[in-house]
This record gives C-alpha cells, sequence and structure tokens, in this order.
C-alpha cells in the first residue's frame, strides 16, 4: 500500500537553515529530517522536494555536481 508522504516545510526549512552559508547534501537533509541514515528511495524523494521547493527554501543546486549526488547552496 502506498501512503502519500506531505512534507513538513517549516521542518525542512529549518533543516536548510542550519547549514548557513555551507553547501550540503541531499543525503544530509534526509539524515536531519527523519533523523535516520537516508536510502535510495528517500534520497529521490526529497531530491524532487528541494528542486519543487527551492525557491520556497531559498536554496539552489549546485552545477556540475556529481552524478546521483545533488548538492545545494544558499540561493
Amino acid at each position: 500500500m502506498h501512503t502519500e508522504f506531505t512534507p513538513n516545510l517549516d521542518k525542512l526549512r529549518n533543516i536548510v537553515q542550519r547549514f548557513g552559508p555551507h553547501s550540503f547534501t541531499t543525503e544530509q537533509v534526509v539524515a536531519e529530517y527523519q533523523e535516520s541514515p537516508a536510502n535510495s528511495e528517500s534520497l529521490q524523494l526529497f531530491d524532487e522536494l528541494l528542486t519543487r521547493h527551492a525557491v520556497v527554501l531559498g536554496i539552489q543546486a549546485v552545477p556540475g555536481a556529481a552524478q546521483g549526488q545533488a548538492i545545494w547552496k544558499p540561493a
């Protein structure tokens, strides 16, 4: 049974803001959000969430990041 995941954007924004001016990976965000290590499914989900809500979160993807390792920075 598939359960719809509704992200808590306030929690996501707080996590992103903790990185301050430093870049960060999707894996770091997932680990903070879920309080557990990321797996491939959660990485894909959070990559999509960060991409979809980048403007609201005040972040942007770092161009040229290694394949499979999304890196983000403050916008």
